[in-house]
């Protein structure tokens, strides 16, 4: 029955990650009007996006260990991406937008569908690392 349940996770995290690849590509801010001079911008940084992908690239190698090594260990990991993506859009969410906005009110700075992408498959990426923890946990 644990082999049964291990490759929907493992399948679950790669499509997750996935979606962080597809949510870097997408733009994680939406503002119509031009933005004065000086205003910082309200895309996620390249740092912060490279970080995204770093984390993916550790998703997807332990996804990767989990078919290899028929374990759920590797997978139970997973979170740790997962938390990572959460974490780096969650402080762009958060902190980085509402400030722009202040800077500039009339912009209408929101977030752009990049940033729920990322927030949705980051949330994803942990969910799984916990189940597959959870199931680790139960068979030891």
């Amino acid at each position: 029955m644990t082999r049964a349940w291990r490759v929907p996770r493992a399948v679950a995290a790669g499509v997750a990650g996935l979606g962080v690849i597809a949510g870097l590509t997408l733009r994680t801010a939406e503002y119509p009007g031009m933005l004065p001079p000086g205003t910082p911008d309200p895309e996620l940084a390249l740092g912060l996006r490279l970080v995204c992908a770093a984390a993916v690239l550790l998703a997807g190698t332990l996804a990767y260990l989990t078919f290899a090594r028929r374990q759920e260990e590797p997978l139970a990991m997973v979170c740790l991406p997962g938390l990572v993506v959460t974490g780096v859009i969650l402080r762009h969410l958060v902190v980085t937008l509402p400030h722009v906005a202040r800077f500039q009110p009339t912009a209408r700075i929101a977030p752009g569908a990049g940033a729920w992408v990322l927030l949705a498959s980051g949330v994803a990426m942990t969910a799984t690392g916990l189940a597959a923890a959870f199931a680790v946990r139960r068979t030891a």
